[in-house]
């Protein structure tokens, strides 16, 4: 199965390219292979940086990795986002974001 476009595997860690929306509902994951964007929504608000401290948290839970592993790596103040998550491959990630 080819790998979605916001999947992206180097040699040691997985980028993954979120867009992310906040003050939302319920915290979740949207899923569309076809998206650029793997877009995740977040109860928390975008004030003091507690949407991307959500988003990590959330991020490091739906994928059962241990939190120090997932890290904000661009898009601090941007809803468009990339993670680093180290520790995983891009076939584990993917598994569990479409499970």
């Amino acid at each position: 199965m080819p790998l979605p476009n916001y999947i992206r595997e180097t040699t040691q860690s997985v980028t993954l390219h979120i867009r992310l929306q906040p003050r939302a509902s319920r915290d979740e994951i949207v899923s569309d292979p076809d998206a650029e964007q793997l877009k995740v929504r977040i109860t928390a608000p975008p004030v003091d940086s507690a949407a991307n401290k959500a988003l990590l948290k959330f991020i490091a839970k739906s994928l059962s990795l241990p939190p120090r592993t997932v890290s904000l790596i661009r898009g601090d103040k941007s809803r468009s986002k990339v993670l680093l998550l180290t520790g995983t491959d891009a076939a584990s990630v993917l598994a569990k974001l479409h499970k």
